[in-house]
């Protein structure tokens, strides 16, 4: 089965051998392998040089681009894939053709974090952090590091995103579960992450308050508050207030 990841470097791994970011030809070959990779579709040559280049493109970004998939192709070969898993067709597109089978890091988090979610609507706190604990040992790990450009930084965008859901999930289920220690600690670096996520600052509150922590609990709500009004100029929901209520009495 092949084995691609994109995150913490470039990997590919296959029947017959694998190869690493340092046997792609410098950092467009990375690109390159990392864009068809996570595209997943034909991209006209036009489209693919300019994500791959940006706005450096180079004048004879042509030839350039032709000898950068053809050492894809050859790497990706040589790990015992399909010889035509890199492909530059006569109507000047690019895609690369995985086996069905085929896994890829950021996809597998993507279906474990949906998993997550899903399972914690339904109040299944056991599966929800299970997947979402294989989906943060992804989404922790930086996408296609040293590379830089619009594209990829869209795309790290996704990423955090991703992340910071992730880290939601987790915090929600191990409150669920009576693990307040836990919570508390996902909570508090989803929070570092993003303050402005109003549920991460829930969950820390729930968090302290199930492991006994009244004071800690208030000094989280006042940084919601504030953050809130300074950034947004918004009270905390209902569902925040309510958490602290019964503390002020």
């Amino acid at each position: 089965m092949a084995r691609i990841f994109v995150t913490g470097g470039v990997r590919c791994e296959g029947p017959d051998g694998s190869f690493a970011d340092a046997d792609l030809p410098g950092a467009q070959g990375r690109a390159a392998f990392g864009i068809l990779v996570l595209e997943r579709r034909p991209l006209t040559r036009d489209a693919l040089a300019d994500l791959v280049w940006g706005e450096a493109l180079p004048a004879q970004w042509n030839g350039a681009l032709t000898s950068i998939l053809s050492k894809v192709r050859r790497l990706v070969t040589g790990t015992g894939l399909d010889g035509g898993a890199v492909v530059a067709s006569a109507g000047g597109t690019c895609a690369i053709h995985l086996p069905a089978d085929a896994w890829v890091d950021v996809e597998e988090a993507g279906r474990r974090l949906d998993a997550a979610e899903g399972a914690l609507r339904r109040g299944d706190a056991v599966s929800a952090t299970t997947d979402a604990t294989v989906a943060s040992a992804v989404l922790r790990r930086p996408l296609l590091p040293g590379l830089s450009g619009d594209w990829i930084e869209a795309r790290r965008a996704q990423h955090d995103d991703a992340l910071q859901r992730c880290l939601l999930v987790l915090a929600t289920g191990w409150n669920a579960r009576g693990n307040h220690d836990l919570a508390a600690i996902i909570a508090a670096d989803a929070v570092s992450r993003d303050a402005l996520r109003e549920r991460a600052h829930r969950e820390l509150i729930r968090a302290e308050l199930g492991r006994g922590d009244r004071g800690a609990a208030l000094r989280a709500y006042d940084r919601c508050v504030r953050v809130l009004d300074d950034e947004l100029a918004i009270a905390p929901d209902p569902a925040t207030r309510a958490l602290i209520a019964h503390l002020d009495s």
